[in-house]
């Protein structure tokens, strides 16, 4: 309730309302609803309090019982016509209502409560399990998560900031605010702040990687804060605090949402990397002198056994599957 409100005792307004006041209370009424708008709005609410019950949560207590007999008084005083015992049921029917909700309001000031502010931050999770999740946040922001990683967030952002936070793997295209900037809490106490752009996070127990496709994220670890470019990559291990920032050379981190594999001279290791993340760790190099052999291709929503066919006839080395393993050699 507005500071103004407190001029204008509950009682004088159900005396206004009865058309009870002498001139001076009246003129009083009539003044303290000129003066604001909430006023006006309060007195409304109180007008239809039989409807709108919840907006009095902050009448005072009041002394109904003797409010009720000076008004049983003024009713016997003017007689007993129709009308009047008409008024007369009608003022003891308000009182009534009053003393209710003075009792109720009471209750629920003694009554803990979460604040307003408090259940913006109640999160949400969701989670990609075996497959890829595509995800509208409120703020109008596009999350895609690879398989078997989650996202939580709350369902409301607060006025000043974007704050999620996420595991395992996903792509992110932000939409631009940047009164309230975006932050993603990664593993290994990586937070990575952006204001509009679209970039990639790996968000595992070991490492954290981000890739930026367009625009500029900001990566901080601890006092440790870089600024990544487009067709930028930071990694930042969970034993040290440096951000090792490198030129990304190529599209294979996108697979999940483009269903395509894109090696532009990407090491064999690599290949193999970004394989088994698709396809479950099935893939092992069983040699070290094939990890450092590069493969310029591209492979569209393939099987993986029509992508490992191509490798081994690329490079001539033959695949050997043993149980659910794929060993190049």
């Amino acid at each position: 309730m507005s500071h103004e409100m407190k001029h204008i005792s509950d009682e004088l307004l159900v005396n206004y309302l009865l058309d009870e006041c002498n001139e001076q209370e009246q003129t009083a009424v009539e003044n303290w609803l000129a003066e604001n708008p909430e006023n006006q709005l309060y007195f409304h609410q109180f007008e239809r309090i039989w409807i709108e019950s919840k907006a009095l949560g902050n009448i005072p207590l009041v002394d109904t019982e003797a409010s009720w007999q000076r008004m049983k008084a003024r009713m016997q005083h003017k007689g007993r016509s129709a009308v009047h015992y008409t008024m007369y049921w009608a003022a003891a029917a308000i009182l009534l209502l009053v003393g209710l909700f003075s009792i109720y309001s009471y209750w629920q000031r003694s009554t803990p409560s979460i604040p307003a502010d408090a259940l913006v931050t109640i999160p949400s999770i969701i989670e990609s399990k075996s497959e890829t999740l595509v995800d509208t946040l409120s703020d109008k922001s596009i999350v895609t998560l690879n398989k078997n990683a989650s996202l939580q967030y709350p369902k409301q952002f607060s006025e000043k900031e974007r704050r999620v936070k996420l595991r395992k793997k996903a792509f992110f295209n932000i939409s631009p605010n940047t009164r309230q900037p975006f932050y993603i809490e990664a593993s290994n106490d990586v937070e990575i702040r952006v204001v509009g752009t679209s970039f990639n996070v790996k968000s595992f127990d070991a490492y954290t990687e981000v890739i930026v496709e367009t625009g500029i994220v900001e990566v901080r670890k601890f006092n440790r804060v870089l600024l990544l470019h487009p067709r930028e990559k930071a990694r930042i291990d969970k034993e040290d605090s440096t951000i090792v920032v490198q030129r990304n050379s190529d599209k294979l981190y996108k697979y999940y949402r483009s269903k395509e594999f894109e090696c532009d001279n990407t090491p064999l290791w690599k290949v193999v990397e970004v394989l088994n993340e698709a396809y479950g760790d099935s893939i092992v190099i069983g040699r070290n002198d094939l990890k450092s052999l590069t493969l310029t291709t591209r492979f569209d929503n393939e099987s993986l056994e029509s992508i490992l066919e191509v490798i081994s006839e690329t490079f001539e080395i033959k695949v050997e599957k043993k149980g659910n393993k794929y060993i190049l050699k």
